[in-house]
C-alpha cells in the first residue's frame, strides 16, 4: 500500500512538471522576445540590401506599423552587385548591411562565414515550427544549408508561356514536345547563362532524369530558338507572335496578360514535373551586423504568420507557410497535392558544380547557334 502511495505521488509530481514545462518555456522565449524588441528600438533601424521590387514599399510599411520604433533602411540593386558591395565594405572594415534579400543565386557569391546561421535567430515558436511549413521543414538556399532561408515558392511561373491566339496549350504536355518540327523557329528563351530569367528553368532541365544535358543541347541547337537578356523582350516577342512559346520568368507575362495582351502561362504542369521557386524568395543575416537586434526582430516578423500573410499579399506569390490562407492567390499559383515539385531554390538543387556544368553545356550550345 505504501509503495502504491509513493508511486502515485511520483506520477502526480511528474504530471505537474510536464504541465508547467511548456509554461516555463513560453516565459523564456517571451522574455527574450521583449528584450529583442526593446534593444531593436534602441538600435532604431535595420539595413537591408535587396532587389528592385515594388512590393517592398508596402511590406516595409506593414512591418513598421507593427514596430514603429524600427526604421528600414533599404538599398535596392542586383544580387551580384550587393555581394561585391558587402565584400568591398568589409575589406575597408565597414559593416553596414544587416541582411541581404533576393533570389537563391544571390548567396553563392558570399565567402564562407559571411552569412550568419539563421535558425538560431528564430525566437517565436511559430517561425521554427516545421509543421507550419511546406513539406514540414525549413528550406535554405546557401551551400551550408543553414543561413539563406527560403520562405516563398512560386508555382506555375517556370512552366513556360504561350501566345493564346497561336498555340493550343494542350499541344505541350512534355518539354520534349518543343523539339517537334512544327515548333522550329517559333520558340524563345531568356538566356540560360543569366540568373533570374531562364537559367533557373535550365537548372531544372539539367537535374531532371528524363531531360538532362541532352535536352538542353538539342533545345538550343535544333529549334532555331531566339535568346534574349531583356526580361521584357521575350514577352514582347510572344505578344507580337514572333514566337508562340517562351521559356523565362512568368511575372512579366502575367503583367502583360493583365494589360490585355494575348499571352498566358501554360495552364498545366508538364510530364517531367513542376518547378517551384524563383523570385525574391530568400533572406540571410550577415555576421557582425551593425543592428543585430533590429535585424533579428525583422527576421522573426518575416517568418511569422503576420509577416508571411503580408509577403504573400504584396509579393503575389505563394508563401511556404501552409498555415495561412491562400485565397488571395490564383489557383495555378498554389501547390497541389500529388504533384512532384522540384524545389529550385534549395541548396541541394543549387550545387555550384552542377550549375557550372549546366552553364558550360548551355554556353557551348549557344556558341554553335551564334556562328
Amino acid at each position: 500500500m505504501k509503495r502504491l502511495t509513493a508511486l502515485a505521488l511520483v506520477v502526480f509530481a511528474l504530471s505537474l512538471f510536464s504541465r508547467s514545462f511548456p509554461t516555463l518555456a513560453a516565459e523564456d522565449w517571451k522574455r527574450e522576445w521583449e528584450k529583442v524588441i526593446d534593444a531593436a528600438k534602441r538600435e532604431r533601424e535595420v539595413v537591408i540590401y535587396g532587389p528592385h521590387n515594388p512590393m517592398y514599399g508596402p511590406l516595409w510599411e506593414a512591418f513598421q506599423k507593427s514596430y514603429p520604433g524600427v526604421k528600414i533602411n533599404f538599398l535596392p540593386g542586383k544580387g551580384s552587385e550587393h555581394a561585391q558591395r558587402v565584400l568591398a565594405e568589409r575589406r575597408a572594415g565597414r559593416y553596414i548591411a544587416d541582411l541581404v534579400m533576393g533570389g537563391s543565386s544571390s548567396y553563392r557569391a558570399f565567402p564562407s562565414g559571411t552569412l550568419e546561421p539563421l535558425r538560431a535567430q528564430l525566437i517565436l515558436p511559430e517561425t521554427y515550427d516545421e509543421s507550419a511549413w511546406w513539406q514540414r521543414k525549413l528550406w535554405f538556399a546557401d551551400p551550408k544549408n543553414d543561413s539563406a532561408i527560403i520562405f516563398t515558392g512560386e508555382v506555375g511561373t517556370r512552366r513556360g508561356s504561350y501566345n493564346m491566339n497561336l498555340l493550343d496549350p494542350k499541344e505541350i504536355q512534355s518539354w520534349w514536345d518543343l523539339l517537334k518540327p512544327k515548333f522550329k523557329g517559333k520558340l524563345g528563351t531568356f538566356d540560360p547563362l543569366v540568373a533570374g530569367g531562364g537559367g533557373e528553368t535550365f537548372i531544372f532541365f539539367y537535374y531532371s532524369p528524363t531531360l538532362g544535358p541532352q535536352f538542353i543541347t538539342r533545345l538550343l541547337t535544333e529549334t532555331d530558338i531566339l535568346v534574349t537578356r531583356n526580361l521584357e523582350q521575350g514577352t514582347n516577342w510572344l505578344a507580337q507572335g514572333r514566337i508562340i512559346f517562351y521559356i523565362g520568368s512568368g511575372q512579366p507575362i502575367m503583367k502583360a496578360k493583365q494589360q490585355g495582351l494575348s499571352v498566358d502561362l501554360l495552364p498545366h504542369a508538364l510530364k517531367e514535373g513542376e518547378i517551384m521557386g524563383g523570385g525574391s524568395c530568400c533572406m540571410a543575416l550577415l555576421n557582425r551586423a551593425a543592428h543585430p537586434n533590429a535585424s533579428r526582430l525583422f527576421v522573426n516578423w518575416v517568418m511569422s504568420r503576420e509577416g508571411q500573410i503580408a509577403w504573400q499579399k504584396y509579393g503575389e506569390t505563394n508563401s511556404l507557410r501552409i498555415d495561412i490562407p491562400k485565397d488571395n492567390l490564383p489557383s495555378w499559383a498554389v501547390p497541389q497535392k500529388g504533384v512532384d515539385y522540384f524545389m529550385l531554390n534549395s541548396s541541394e538543387n543549387q550545387d555550384p558544380a552542377k550549375v557550372k556544368a549546366m552553364e558550360k553545356i548551355a554556353g557551348e550550345a549557344l556558341k554553335k547557334i551564334q556562328r
